[in-house]
């Protein structure tokens, strides 16, 4: 199971061609407890600000829980996973934006887990070195937040939540 709570809650992005090509099944809503949506990661692909979390124990992430073959997000040993590619983890060297993890997330009540991807120290140092313009959330990629949260309907209260987050205007 991989949970996704950016830009890949919109399934058409995630399972796009260029992407995981459809491979991404059964989307689900999600909830992990004891972290909070940040925008403070930078993205050469999107040339924006993107999603991260971190350890907030007073918030909580909603995202998409997906049905995805193992080896699209875990690859054998000294190897990156096709899922490593799309979220820019894996290059060692202190050079990734995120780092794949196991969590557990609330599924219609129940614990299921998971993977996901959170940010790197690294990849939070990176953002903060970034113009003051390359720190913004791009149109385009929050509109893919969006277009996730909608579909799956996400509370109008945690969608405001992302735009503060995210610093885009109501």
């Amino acid at each position: 199971m991989l949970f996704q709570y950016g830009s890949n809650m919109d399934p058409k992005r995630l399972n796009s061609p260029d992407r995981l090509n459809s491979a991404a099944r059964d989307p689900a809503v999600a909830r992990l407890q004891g972290w909070g949506v940040r925008f403070d990661l930078y993205s050469e692909g999107n040339r924006c600000a993107v999603t991260d979390m971190i350890p907030s124990a007073r918030e909580h992430v909603e995202g998409v829980l997906y049905r995805v073959p193992y080896g699209l997000v875990v690859a054998p040993r000294g190897q990156r996973s096709r899922m490593d590619i799309i979220e820019g983890a894996g290059l060692g060297s202190g050079r990734s934006n995120y780092k794949r993890q196991k969590i557990c997330v609330l599924r219609d009540g129940k614990k299921v887990e998971a993977r996901t991807y959170v940010g790197t120290v690294a990849g939070r140092r990176r953002f903060l070195r970034q113009s003051v313009e390359d720190r913004r959330v791009s149109a385009d990629y929050f509109e893919h937040v969006l277009v996730g949260a909608r579909r799956f309907h996400f509370s109008e209260r945690y969608i405001a939540y992302l735009r503060r987050q995210a610093r885009v205007a109501m």
